[in-house]
């Protein structure tokens, strides 16, 4: 009796511990519950001020000339490489264009016959200095011979009035000692004074072909046949030479003209675009926004034939207080309230600009909301939507081209609490089992054994 008692009790007590157990998991879960539904866990920052925006492709005529072909309808999709217009100009006026042609023509003509009589004069010149250089060899070799034929000379009249220098001092000996007179004296004293003469002469001379020498050598030219001869060498030299240098300036002259004509006729060209036919060709993927020519229509190089956009680069330009994004990260969720449907959609920040310079006229498809000095552009990609958002979205393709652009949306930055630490607790995990921060057992171990190691081989003797 006693053990059946004492089994139930058992059980009792087990049963009532278990029901304490719920009842306390119960009472924790809402009071969590009335916790969080008193705890505001939304905070957005929200601006009205925002409107969907995105890039527009221009589709531009490659030449000047007249639209022969067009089929382009506004919501249109193009792709990469699809023709979208012909352009044609066989019968645009080429009348300066050909004149500038033709004056280049020219120009290459006169510059290749001047080129050509420079290349001879430069032959002629080349010609002319070797035979100058020939006469002056030979005029400077018999120079030479002349030279040392009057160094011989007077070398000879040296010796000579040295010999009567002599006689006539062995005449004056016997003088004083009154052998001689003074009359036979005077045929030796003139014997002397002629060999003084004859050496002064052959001295004069060898001075003479000596100086004769030097300005030859520096093509200074005196007189005779050979110097006639090497003068007018020279003058052909110098005036081949003034005609080449004359030349050449007038080759530089052209050279320069030619390339100005060049540049006007890139310019011409550029301007009046190439003659013929071409195709306007879609560079990129998109649906065409708007039509800007028709069929005859003349356009320039470069001028728009159509726009086109991609909703993939759509996205929410939204004003901002500098001082109400301090706390805002890139990635940050954010909420797109289209107005006119009704709709919201998830998006996310991808850039925060104090300045955004939307460039060119017409470059996006809509102009930015207008920003004062103390405030910041937010800049919102939306994400896919869901199945029944696009249902909704479909139906307003023809109006905002798929993707809303144009249209003015309110524009909510956050995320609640939950949704805040689930992204910080992804963002965390992913942090940690990273592959670059995963180690296996095999790289701790080496890491914890190798530095035991290397103390022990320094130990070691």
């Amino acid at each position: 009796m006693k053990d059946a008692t004492a089994s139930l009790d058992h059980r009792d007590h087990r049963i009532l511990l278990i029901s304490r157990i719920l009842g306390y998991s119960f009472a924790f879960m809402l009071v969590f519950i009335i916790a969080m539904a008193m705890i505001p866990n939304q905070f957005f920052i929200v601006s009205t001020r925002a409107v969907v925006n995105a890039p527009v492709q221009m589709i531009a005529s490659p030449i000047y000339g007249r639209v022969d072909k067009i089929a382009l309808q506004v919501g249109q999709i193009v792709n990469l490489g699809d023709v979208m217009a012909t352009v044609s100009n066989p019968n645009q006026d080429q009348t300066s264009l050909t004149g500038l042609r033709l004056e280049k023509l020219d120009l290459a003509e006169k510059l290749n016959n001047t080129t050509s009589v420079v290349a001879e004069r430069n032959e002629q010149l080349a010609k002319v200095k070797a035979q100058i250089a020939s006469v002056k060899d030979g005029v400077l070799s018999e120079l030479s011979a002349v030279i040392d034929n009057a160094k011989s000379n007077v070398q000879t009249y040296e010796a000579r009035l040295s010999e009567q220098d002599a006689l006539l001092q062995r005449q004056l000996v016997l003088l004083k000692k009154g052998l001689v007179s003074d009359a036979s004296i005077e045929p030796q004293r003139q014997k002397r004074n002629a060999a003084q003469y004859e050496l002064d002469a052959a001295r004069g001379e060898l001075r003479r072909n000596e100086i004769v020498q030097s300005l030859v050598s520096r093509d200074i030219y005196t007189g005779g046949t050979v110097a006639a001869n090497l003068l007018t060498l020279e003058m052909q030299r110098s005036k081949l030479s003034g005609d080449i240098a004359e030349d050449t300036i007038e080759i530089n002259q052209m050279a320069e003209r030619k390339q100005q004509v060049e540049n006007f006729i890139g310019r011409e060209e550029g301007r009046l675009g190439k003659t013929g036919a071409a195709e306007v060709v879609a560079e990129r993927h998109g649906q065409i926004v708007s039509v800007d020519a028709s069929f005859g229509d003349f356009v320039m190089q470069g001028q728009p034939v159509a726009k086109s956009l991609d909703c993939n680069d759509a996205f929410a330009a939204a004003v901002y207080r500098s001082r109400d994004v301090t706390s805002l990260e890139i990635g940050m969720p954010a909420m797109v309230n289209f107005r006119s449907l009704g709709v919201k959609r998830n998006a996310h920040i991808y850039k925060i600009v104090r300045y955004f310079n939307s460039g060119p006229e017409n470059r996006y498809f809509a102009k930015f909301p207008e920003a004062e000095g103390h405030e910041v552009y937010v800049l919102v990609k939306m994400d896919e939507p869901a199945a029944d958002e696009a249902t909704t979205a479909q139906r307003s393709n023809d109006k905002f081209f798929g993707c809303h652009v144009g249209e003015d949306v309110i524009v909510s930055l956050g995320e609640t609490m939950v949704s805040r630490v689930v992204r910080y607790s992804r963002l965390a995990v992913n942090t940690v089992f990273s592959s670059g921060n995963i180690l296996s057992a095999s790289t701790l171990f080496d890491k914890t054994v190798r530095p035991r190691a290397a103390s022990a081989q320094t130990a070691a003797p």
